[in-house]
C-alpha cells in the first residue's frame, strides 16, 4: 500500500484534533502516519496529542514557543518518509476513502504531483453521509496553462487545502512555504508545483472543512485577502516568467479578475454604507487594473456615487414613474438606457 504522511498542525484545537486524526487513521487502502505539529498551544491539545501517539502511527511534536504557521508546515514538511503527504488542519476531515482515491490516481499517473477534489463544509459536526464513498471517481489532468489560466480567471486557485494531496518527490524538488506569504502561501506553493508537474482534479468528496469564526482567512479584512491573493500570484509570475509564456498572456486576466472582484466588493459596501470600505475597495481595484475606468460598471457606478444612496433611490423612482408611462414597447429601450445611465 502507498505510504501517506498526513501533516496535522494545530494550535488551540485540542477540542477537534481527535476527531481529525480518526478520520485519518480510519482511511482505506492506504498506510498512513499522522505527524501532531502542536505549535505551543495553550489548551487541552499536549494532553490528547499524547494519548493519540500511544497509536504507533501517530507521532506528536511540540513546540515550545509558537512559531506560526509556515514554519510549523516547513519543519514537518522536513520530517516526511511517505511516498505522499497531506497539510490537514486539525479542524478538518478526510471522507472516507480520500486517500486511496488520491493515490491510486497517482500511481497511475506518475506525471502527476498533486491531486485535489471537493471538499464539504460545515460548522458543526461534519455531515458524514453527505460525502459519496467510492474507491474510485472521474478525473481531469490539468497541465500547467490549463490550470493557471483557470486559476487566474478566479483570482484564486480551484483548491481547498485539506483536499491536496502531494507527492513527497515534488515537494522536495521545490521547497516549502514561503514565510513572506503567511496569508496565501497554498496559493503560490500550488502554482509552483503546477510549473514542476501535473495537477489533477478528482470528481470526489474529499474532504470536510469546517467554517468557524476562528478561521484564519477570517484574520484580515476583504480588501487584505484580494491583496494577499495577488501577491502570491505575482510572487509566482516573477519566479517563472522566463521559463513559461503560459504567464505573458495570462497575468493581464488575473489582474482584471481580482480588480473586478475588489469593484463588486466596493459596490456593496457603497450599498451597504461603508463609504471608507468602498473606497478602499476602489482604490485597490483602480491599482490592480488601471483599464477598470473604462469598464462599463465601473461608469455606471460612477454616475451612482456622485448621487448618493438616497439621490439615486429617488432617480430610480422617477425612472420607474416615466417608463410604466411609456406604451410599452418603448419600455425595454428605456429601462436598458436607464440602466447605462444610473445602475
Amino acid at each position: 500500500m502507498s505510504r501517506v504522511d498526513v501533516i496535522v498542525p494545530c494550535y488551540n484545537y485540542g477540542d477537534l484534533i481527535e476527531q481529525c486524526v480518526r478520520s485519518v487513521l480510519s482511511q482505506e487502502g492506504v498506510d498512513v502516519r499522522v505527524l501532531i505539529m502542536d505549535d505551543a498551544s495553550t489548551d487541552g491539545t499536549q494532553s490528547v496529542g499524547r494519548r493519540l501517539a500511544a497509536d504507533p502511527r501517530v507521532e506528536y511534536r511540540r513546540h515550545e514557543v509558537n512559531r506560526g504557521h509556515i514554519a510549523t508546515y516547513n519543519e514537518a514538511l522536513a520530517l516526511l518518509t511517505g511516498e505522499y503527504c497531506v497539510i490537514l488542519s486539525a479542524d478538518d476531515l478526510l471522507t472516507p476513502g480520500s486517500l486511496m482515491r488520491a493515490t491510486r490516481l497517482m500511481n497511475a499517473h506518475l506525471n502527476v504531483g498533486l491531486t485535489f477534489g471537493h471538499d464539504i463544509t460545515f460548522r458543526l459536526a461534519p455531515p458524514i453521509g453527505a460525502a459519496r464513498q467510492a474507491r474510485c471517481c472521474g478525473h481531469r489532468i490539468l497541465r500547467y496553462g490549463e490550470f493557471l489560466q483557470r486559476s487566474c480567471r478566479l483570482g484564486h486557485t480551484a483548491i481547498q487545502s485539506p483536499t491536496a494531496v502531494v507527492r513527497t518527490t515534488l515537494h522536495r524538488q521545490i521547497g516549502g512555504y514561503l514565510p513572506e506569504l503567511p496569508h496565501s502561501g497554498d496559493t503560490e506553493i500550488w502554482l509552483r508545483m503546477a510549473a514542476h508537474s501535473d495537477v489533477c482534479e478528482l470528481d470526489a468528496d474529499q474532504a470536510f472543512r469546517r467554517l468557524h469564526a476562528s478561521n484564519m482567512s477570517l484574520g484580515y479584512s476583504a480588501v487584505r485577502r484580494l491583496e494577499e491573493q495577488k501577491k502570491a500570484f505575482d510572487v509566482h509570475f516573477n519566479a517563472y516568467r522566463h521559463v513559461r509564456p503560459e504567464i505573458a498572456c495570462l497575468e493581464p486576466m488575473l489582474s482584471q479578475t481580482i480588480a473586478e472582484s475588489a469593484f463588486w466588493s466596493g459596490a456593496r459596501a457603497f450599498e451597504d454604507g461603508h463609504v471608507s470600505t468602498c473606497d478602499e475597495f476602489l482604490a485597490f481595484a483602480s491599482a490592480t487594473w488601471p483599464g477598470i475606468g473604462s469598464w462599463d460598471p465601473w461608469r455606471r457606478f460612477r454616475w451612482k456615487r456622485r448621487v448618493g444612496r438616497a439621490g439615486f433611490w429617488l432617480l430610480e423612482q422617477v425612472a420607474a414613474r416615466v417608463r410604466h408611462s411609456l406604451p410599452a414597447r418603448f419600455r425595454d429601450q428605456a429601462t436598458d438606457r436607464a440602466g447605462v445611465a444610473f445602475k
